[in-house]
C-alpha cells in the first residue's frame, strides 16, 4: 500500500509539472513577450511622438501670415522677433530652420549648433540632400506634408515639412518651411528619462554590432511592423523594433535588453507549487494511509496474526475476533463459521475412526493396507495369523509373508491394482508364518485412495 500510494503521488507530482510548466510558464513567457513588445512599441511611439510635436509647431510657423509675407520679402523684423535663439533652445528644441520659395530655393535657414551654443547658416550639403528629396518639397493640397525620420548628413534627424499658407490656411503657399532635431545620444537619453526604457537605437545600414540582433533584423526588414521579442538566455531577454524614415525604408533597428523578471516569477511561482503539491500529496497520503491502516491494513494483520495462531495452535476451539459491520468483521465470521464446519467434521471422522477400528480390531479377520511396498495398517488379527509382531510387519515388505510361488503373481496384482484402480478381487493364497508353518487364505482385494494416494485394502481369512 505504501509503494502504491508512493507511486501515485509521484505520477501525481510529474503530471503537476508537465501542466503547470506547460501552462502556467507558457503564458508568463508569453506575458513577458508581450510586455517586452509593450516597451520597444511605447519607444517607438514615443519617437513618433516626437516628430508629431515637431510637425505641430512646423504646423504653427508654417500657417501664419507673418512666414507668408516673410518668404516674399524677407523682411528683417521677421527675422529679428522670430528667429532667435530662445527659438531653439525653447520647448521646440529645433536644430534646423530652413525657408524655402516655391523653386525650392533657399531664401533663409539657421543652424543651431548646441554644444557651441550659437546660431549659423546651414551646412551646404545639407542643403543640396534636403533638395534633392522633392516629397519634402510637393504639396498638391494645402494640407499635405512630410513628417517623421530623415536620414541626413549620415545622421539621422527628426523633420517636417509644412507648406507655407496664410493664417487661415488658404494657398497658394509661397514655398516650403522645414523644422529638423538632431536625434543625438542626448535626445535619445531623454526619451529613455521619458520611457524609463533604456533602449539604443542602430542604423540599419551599416548592419548593427550586436550579434543577436543579425536574425531579427532580418525579419524587420520584411515586416517592418513587426515587434520582435527574443530570450537570449535565463535571466535577459532582447526586444527588437523598426522606424522607418517618411519614404518608408528601414532606417533605426530598436533593441533594448531586460531582466527576465517575469520568467524568473514563473519558475518560482511553479516551484512553490510543485512543492505546495509534494507537501499535499504527502500529507494526503500519510492521512490515506493511515485511515486505511485503521480502517483494513490493521484490522487484516490482526486477523492474519489469528489465523496463524490458530494454525500454528491446531486448538479445535480458538477462533479469531474481529468486531465491526464491514467486510473485514463479515470475513471474520466466515472464517469462525468455517472452523466450526471444520471441528464438527473433524469429530465426526474421529468417532467415524475409532467406530472402524474398534470393528477391524474386533472381526475374525485379518486387515491390512498396503501402498506401494509397505504396510501401512494392519489390525491384531494379521499377527495372530502371521505371527510377526506389528513393528516387524511395518519394517518389512508386504508380498514376504507370502509363499514364494504366490508372492510374484499377488505382487503384481496389487500393485497394479493401485495403479489402475482395478476392481476387488479374491484369491486362494499361501503364507508361511514367522515360525515357517504355512497356511491357506482367502483374501479380497479393494483398491483404495489413502491421503490422496493409491493404495489396496485387504480382507484374509485364514482356512
Amino acid at each position: 500500500v505504501l509503494v502504491i500510494i508512493g507511486l501515485l503521488s509521484v505520477c501525481q507530482t510529474i503530471a503537476f509539472y508537465a501542466l503547470f510548466n506547460k501552462v502556467i510558464l507558457l503564458n508568463f513567457d508569453r506575458i513577458e513577450e508581450n510586455f517586452v513588445r509593450d516597451n520597444i512599441a511605447r519607444v517607438k511611439a514615443t519617437i513618433e511622438d516626437q516628430a508629431r510635436s515637431l510637425d505641430t509647431i512646423c504646423h504653427d510657423w508654417a500657417s501664419w501670415d507673418d512666414t507668408y509675407l516673410f518668404v516674399e520679402n524677407l523682411n528683417q523684423e521677421y527675422a529679428d522677433v522670430n528667429i532667435t535663439e530662445d527659438t531653439f533652445t525653447s520647448s521646440a528644441k529645433i536644430d534646423y530652420l530652413l525657408y524655402f520659395n516655391r523653386e525650392r530655393k533657399l531664401v533663409h535657414g539657421t543652424f543651431y549648433d548646441a554644444e557651441k551654443e550659437e546660431m549659423g547658416p546651414v551646412p551646404a550639403p545639407t542643403i543640396s540632400e534636403l533638395t534633392g528629396n522633392s516629397q519634402l518639397f510637393s504639396h498638391p493640397t494645402p494640407g499635405s506634408y512630410s513628417n517623421g525620420i530623415i536620414m541626413l548628413s549620415g545622421s539621422p534627424v527628426l523633420i517636417s515639412a509644412r507648406p507655407i499658407l496664410t493664417s487661415d490656411g488658404e494657398g497658394p503657399h509661397h514655398g516650403t518651411l522645414i523644422m529638423m532635431r538632431s536625434f543625438t545620444t542626448e535626445r535619445a537619453e531623454k526619451i529613455k528619462e521619458i520611457t524609463r526604457i533604456n533602449f539604443s537605437a542602430e542604423l540599419v545600414n551599416p548592419p548593427p554590432v550586436h550579434q543577436d540582433a543579425v536574425l531579427p533584423l532580418r525579419v524587420l526588414l520584411q515586416q517592418p511592423a513587426k515587434l520582435i521579442a527574443t530570450p537570449l538566455d535565463e535571466s535577459t531577454i532582447a526586444g527588437y523594433g523598426m522606424l522607418e524614415d517618411i519614404f518608408g525604408q528601414p532606417l533605426l533597428l530598436l533593441r533594448l535588453i531586460l531582466t527576465r523578471e517575469i520568467h524568473i516569477q514563473g519558475h518560482k511561482t511553479l516551484n512553490y507549487l510543485i512543492w505546495s503539491a509534494l507537501f499535499t500529496t504527502f500529507i494526503f497520503s500519510l492521512v490515506i494511509f493511515f485511515i486505511l491502516d485503521k480502517i483494513v491494513l490493521g484490522r487484516l494483520s490482526n486477523l492474519d496474526s489469528d489465523v496463524r495462531k490458530i494454525s500454528k495452535s491446531a486448538h479445535p476451539s480458538l477462533r479469531v475476533s474481529l468486531s465491526g459491520t464491514d467486510e473485514l468483521a463479515n470475513l471474520s465470521s466466515s472464517i469462525n463459521n468455517m472452523l466450526d464446519s471444520i471441528d464438527k467434521t473433524q469429530l465426526a471422522l474421529k468417532e467415524n475412526e475409532a467406530r472402524l477400528r474398534t470393528i477391524a480390531e474386533f472381526t475374525r479377520s485379518g486387515l491390512f493396507i498396503t501402498q506401494g511396498s509397505k504396510l501401512i495398517y494392519v489390525n491384531s488379527v494379521m499377527e495372530l495369523i502371521t505371527g510377526y509382531e506389528f513393528e516387524e510387519l511395518f519394517s518389512m515388505n508386504w508380498w514376504d509373508i507370502f509363499h514364494p510361488e504366490y508372492r510374484g503373481y499377488l505382487r503384481d496384482k496389487i500393485m497394479e491394482a493401485q495403479k489402475i484402480g482395478a476392481p476387488p478381487e479374491q484369491y486362494e493364497t499361501m503364507i508361511i508364518t514367522k515360525t515357517g508353518e504355512e497356511h491357506w487364505l482367502d483374501m479380497r482385494i479393494k483398491y483404495v485412495t489413502v491421503q490422496g494416494k493409491p493404495a489396496s485394502f485387504c480382507v484374509c481369512t485364514d482356512l
